[in-house]
């Protein structure tokens, strides 16, 4: 197919009806060069429909499930991967469809290529991650749907509480999945899984984006942080923080807390330089820990 052909896809993906006459005047070719153009996308599997007569003309049939894709092999198993790693995400959104459309569309595959898959998919290998159950995630999903603002029942660290949020969208980052939103009390994160029930308010969202999120963060405290990492603390920091040649990041400070709890699974991998304040508090919860490990009462009680 030639770059012609690729802009008349483009325009029949509107859902326009287009006669030769303003395709033609479009791609500034004769009527009978979009002719033939039609007759090698139509060859190329492309539902492409076709009205004979003055009126008539061409577009593109609708609720087909997705356009066809010319892709080279390397593009090919390149999805494949991507798709099998979706399938390694628990809890995805759109449940058990992931485990299935990496082996629904290598099926539709040529044989050829489908073989190929088969050798490089025994070449790669995901690593499950360790993430907590996040079965809200669907009603989340259709929150997010419904144009309306949300009430979220949330097990905070001081009891449960309902909240009203103004939805952003699902976020995977860190082994686990967190819904974003905006309350009365600014923008904020809540892990999914310790969402316990999801309701619809009465209010219209909003619709709000990840990107107006970003744009409030410039107003948000932030403080730097620093770290010296063994060559295994650098492993483990990945499902943490993104690495950085600098080994320092940019944290807003109401995370410090919660950055403090993940850093301690890294035991002495890591050292924080700074901020003092983080450097403390890994030091108070060290200590709780060996005082716990020391003690001979029960466990739970002070």
């Amino acid at each position: 197919m030639n770059t012609r052909q690729w802009r008349l896809v483009r325009l029949l993906n509107r859902g326009e009806h287009f006669s030769a006459r303003m395709l033609a005047e479009e791609c500034k070719v004769s009527i009978r060069t979009i002719q033939r153009d039609m007759t090698v996308l139509e060859a190329n599997g492309y539902p492409i429909y076709s009205e004979p007569g003055i009126a008539g003309g061409y577009r593109m049939l609708p609720h087909r499930n997705m356009p066809p894709l010319v892709l080279t092999n390397e593009e090919t198993i390149v999805l494949f991967m991507l798709l099998e790693w979706v399938g390694q995400i628990p809890d995805f959104p759109f449940g058990t469809i992931r485990q299935e459309v990496a082996e629904r569309y290598a099926n539709e595959l040529p044989k050829m290529t489908e073989q190929q898959i088969v050798k490089w998919k025994d070449r790669f290998r995901f690593q499950a991650v360790d993430t907590p159950p996040s079965p809200q995630n669907p009603a989340l999903l259709d929150l997010l749907e419904s144009g309306r603002m949300g009430n979220i029942l949330y097990e905070t660290t001081k009891g449960r509480r309902m909240i009203v949020v103004d939805p952003i969208g699902l976020s995977f980052e860190h082994n686990r999945w967190y819904f974003y939103g905006r309350t009365d009390r600014g923008f904020r994160q809540f892990r999914v899984d310790r969402v316990l029930g999801v309701s619809l308010h009465e209010l219209p969202a909003t619709d709000l984006t990840f990107s107006d999120l970003e744009k409030n963060m410039t107003h948000v405290p932030m403080t730097t942080v620093k770290l010296e990492l063994t060559s295994l603390g650098e492993r483990m920091l990945e499902g943490i923080l993104p690495l950085r040649r600098d080994r320092t990041w940019q944290i807003p400070i109401r995370e410090l807390t919660f950055l403090g709890r993940q850093l301690m699974r890294l035991g002495p991998e890591v050292r924080v330089i700074e901020p003092q304040d983080l450097r403390e508090q890994l030091i108070r919860q060290a200590e709780k820990m060996i005082a716990v490990q020391q003690s001979d009462k029960p466990f739970g009680q002070n």
